[in-house]
């Protein structure tokens, strides 16, 4: 086992950055349940749409009354109750793919320290990193919420997470190519 100071901080930033994904599951869950038991505490509270950080997106909107203000139709309190399980279900899902990859991280990271390093189970956790990653750009690709006087639906596209995918599977392929280097380093002595 190594003391790496910089794996050690890079272990516990993952369990950090987990640790404070299921605080937010927490938030969202108890949100969803108060907007369920309470709507009338949620009037008056505008959803805003923001894809400005998105290489490509389109959105549409409408209202059953065209003339009326967008913080008189896309307020909380109006989500139809099908609309908010959807979205719930939606984002619970991206939590979850957020925080797989995290526990992959910490587990090559902790590989790594036990200097493991290039055993198949690294390997494994780049492709699934890659794979969460992927799920996570899939999730967040498409919105859509329906309010009982209009909603919009649209599409948001960011290449980053497609990056990181790519990134994921290359260091999978290189830590592949290390495992039979070892491999064969290990026949010769």
């Amino acid at each position: 086992m190594t003391k790496n100071t910089l794996l050690n901080i890079a272990i516990i930033v993952c369990k950090f950055i987990r640790f404070f994904l299921v605080i937010v599951f927490i938030g969202l869950t108890t949100f969803f349940i108060h907007l369920q038991v309470d709507r009338s505490f949620y009037k008056g509270k505008e959803v805003s749409f923001n894809f400005k950080d998105y290489n490509y997106s389109s959105l549409r909107k409408w209202k059953v009354n065209p003339k009326s203000a967008d913080k008189d139709v896309y307020v909380f309190g109006d989500i139809k109750t099908s609309s908010l399980y959807l979205n719930y279900v939606k984002y619970v899902a991206i939590l979850i793919v957020l925080f797989l990859p995290f526990k992959a991280f910490q587990k090559i990271m902790t590989s790594v320290k036990e200097v493991k390093t290039f055993e198949q189970d690294t390997i494994k956790a780049f492709r699934k990193i890659g794979k969460y990653i992927f799920a996570y750009f899939l999730l967040t690709s498409y919105h859509s919420m329906t309010f009982k006087f209009g909603g919009y639906r649209g599409t948001s596209i960011s290449l980053t997470p497609l990056l990181f995918v790519l990134l994921s599977f290359i260091m999978a392929e290189i830590f592949k190519e290390g495992r039979l280097l070892k491999k064969e380093n290990d026949l010769t002595i």
